[in-house]
């Protein structure tokens, strides 16, 4: 899943004028001195931005045209300036506590992965249906945060996706329905706050797809919960023991078999 890599950015530039050569990868702040010397490098692929405002953001980004970009911790509202960069290929973006809509994506034609995490104000998500080159995509809230989406319809419209995660998601509209529509999906990563159903009918709509919720129940094999070993899939459903509780497992994997039955063609 396309989770922002904390940490793994290079050593950053303190001040743009000590540079002699343009480097191939850079790690800007929004206290980083001369920001404005940044177009002198337009060779530059990979971009890592940390801790910016709006001015300094569409300083930079009207300074670059890189493949990959990385922007942690912006208080952002108007994102529109990313419409600029035709040849990223792969854009990474956490916590911004400011923006309440994404950008125009159809002019990002080469956009093939996308990650949008920890945007609390955001709920809507239309943008994206725009973006047909994605091959990956990532929507997810923050560790204390929910990302609340007002419905997933968007993107039903990008069928050459690949791999989809969703996680810490509240959807208003309380459906994965548009996920079945997919179907040349091969991962599908969620957690476990969807209803059984919903789980049920991607189980069976998207056969070829990889997921470790298109079954009744998982086994915690690692880490067990006061001696529950068990999850049942499905929102509100419990952790149960897989020596105690057969019958209640029993009962579980019988009611998502009759939910995968509604959803086979006859």
């Amino acid at each position: 899943m396309l989770l922002f890599p904390t940490g793994k950015q290079p050593k950053f530039i303190k001040d743009l004028k000590d540079i002699k050569e343009a480097p191939k990868e850079i790690a800007l702040q929004g206290k980083t001195q001369n920001l404005e010397y940044l177009s002198n490098f337009a060779e530059i692929e990979t971009v890592w931005i940390y801790t910016v405002n709006q001015k300094e953001f569409d300083l930079i980004i009207n300074s670059i045209n890189p493949k990959t970009l990385y922007i942690y911790e912006m208080r952002v509202e108007d994102l529109s300036t990313l419409e600029r960069l035709k040849d990223v290929a792969k854009v990474y973006l956490c916590w911004n506590p400011k923006a309440i809509k994404l950008w125009d994506m159809s002019k990002n034609p080469n956009l093939k992965y996308l990650s949008i995490e920890d945007f609390k104000r955001l709920n809507q998500i239309d943008p994206i249906g725009l973006c047909y080159s994605l091959d990956e995509l990532n929507l997810a809230g923050g560790l204390w945060t929910t990302l609340n989406i007002d419905t997933l319809e968007p993107i039903k419209q990008l069928q050459n996706l690949k791999i989809l995660g969703l996680s810490n998601l509240k959807l208003k509209d309380e459906t994965l329905e548009p996920i079945s529509h997919l179907k040349g999906l091969l991962e599908l990563s969620l957690s476990n706050q969807f209803p059984t159903e919903d789980f049920a009918m991607l189980s069976v709509k998207l056969p070829q797809t990889k997921c470790e919720y298109f079954h009744p129940y998982v086994k915690l094999e690692d880490d067990p919960i006061d001696g529950k070993d068990i999850m049942v899939i499905g929102k509100r459903k419990p952790f149960l023991n897989s020596t105690k509780d057969i019958e209640k497992l029993q009962k579980y994997e019988k009611q998502f078999k009759v939910f995968q039955k509604k959803y086979q063609i006859i």
